[in-house]
């Protein structure tokens, strides 16, 4: 019982992989696979039009049936709609070109192997259901819906019309064929299962700050933007630039460990201080930005800055070092059409009222858009 748990765990669990990376891969699997249907097709079409050209050339005295001659036309439809529809991109034009090309191809070979050649064992479809899931990425319940319909569709009609000694050896080759598809299914879903988990890690790294574990400049700058556009012409949010006050002093006095992990506290607090939604990055050296979905109100700031202050006072606690302290400079844009570079100008300038000061305070101002 031991190993069927473990085997049904391992299942559920690839089963689960395999759902999320549809998901969250979707776009990119689209792609991939219009990509990879507007060359098969175009390969069919050349494939089967040398079938035509070369068979009679190998085999004397064979001739094409009706279904090997309406093949053809069928297939340069079939391309020719792809290559007019593959132009949108979305996933769901995706799977259903996709599935209407394995239908079409199923349907062709059952009709060659079966109608076409009643008298002789089938030579295509065991072939073509290996093939099937290496070509599309397509959900596991589709994928062999599709086969297991194809299959079944086959060996109906080559026991109604082929003799009982080439039928039978007909339906063995293609249930052995489905098992062999699912165990290329799975081995080449689980390639591209890593392939894209690397990917996403890659990603992850390249956004990431080395030091305080939140978005780098460019990764911050580029979801702001996006933002701002998004949300465009009434944007709500409040836009944050935090100095740490005397950083150098701090690596000069304590050493350049103590100042990594002041990095690191002040990116772990910030994510503590703000929602998951909120974008929060740091734009080197001592300097973070943060944008803050939504918050429109002084009052909301100001407690926010306050806790920052209330934070950062007992960031060094532990090692009994002396307190660390951050000036802020904050813009409030409220159901305004605003543009990143001009936020951030305003937001650095408040931030240098807050420096002259004395540092360890915040100046919040509310956002003038340009041609105001």
């Amino acid at each position: 019982m031991v190993p069927l748990r473990k085997l049904w765990s391992y299942w559920v669990g690839y089963m689960e992989a395999r759902a999320r990376y549809h998901r969250d891969d979707a776009r990119q699997i689209a792609a991939n696979n219009l990509r990879t249907l507007k060359k098969v097709t175009l390969l069919t079409v050349l494939l089967l039009a040398l079938f035509l050209l070369a068979t009679p050339c190998i085999i004397p005295g064979w001739q094409p049936t009706v279904w090997h001659v309406a093949f053809l036309p069928v297939s340069v439809v079939l391309t020719v709609v792809t290559l007019l529809y593959a132009r949108t991109g979305s996933s769901n034009m995706a799977t259903a070109l996709c599935v209407a090309y394995e239908v079409v191809l199923f349907a062709a070979i059952i009709a060659i192997d079966v109608p076409g050649t009643p008298n002789a064992p089938g030579s295509f479809l065991s072939m073509l259901c290996v093939i099937m899931p290496v070509l599309f990425t397509m959900p596991f319940l589709l994928t062999f819906a599709l086969i297991l319909l194809a299959v079944a569709a086959f060996s109906v009609l080559a026991a109604a019309v082929k003799p009982a000694s080439v039928w039978q050896y007909d339906i063995f080759e293609a249930v052995v064929a489905v098992f062999f598809a699912l165990a290329v299914d799975a081995l080449t879903t689980a390639l591209r299962i890593r392939d894209y988990e690397a990917r996403m890690k890659y990603k992850l790294l390249s956004t990431r700050d080395a030091f305080s574990d939140i978005l780098n400049k460019r990764a911050c700058k580029d979801s702001i933007v996006r933002y701002l556009n998004a949300s465009a012409p009434k944007a709500r949010c409040a836009f944050l630039i935090l100095d740490l006050d005397d950083f150098k002093q701090i690596n000069d006095t304590a050493g350049h460990l103590v100042g990594d992990a002041v990095l690191r506290r002040v990116g772990n607090m910030l994510q503590e201080a703000f929602r998951a939604t909120d974008i929060i990055g740091r734009f080197g050296g001592d300097e973070f930005v943060v944008l803050a979905k939504g918050m429109t109100s002084y009052e909301s700031v100001e407690r926010k800055c306050r806790r920052i202050h209330e934070r950062m006072a007992g960031l060094l606690a532990d090692r009994g070092k002396t307190d660390v302290t951050c000036s802020i400079g904050a813009v409030l844009i409220n159901e305004q059409s605003a543009d990143y570079d001009s936020v951030f100008r305003q937001a650095d300038a408040a931030l240098y009222e807050a420096k002259q000061e004395g540092k360890h305070t915040h100046k919040i101002r509310p956002y003038r858009p340009q041609n105001a």
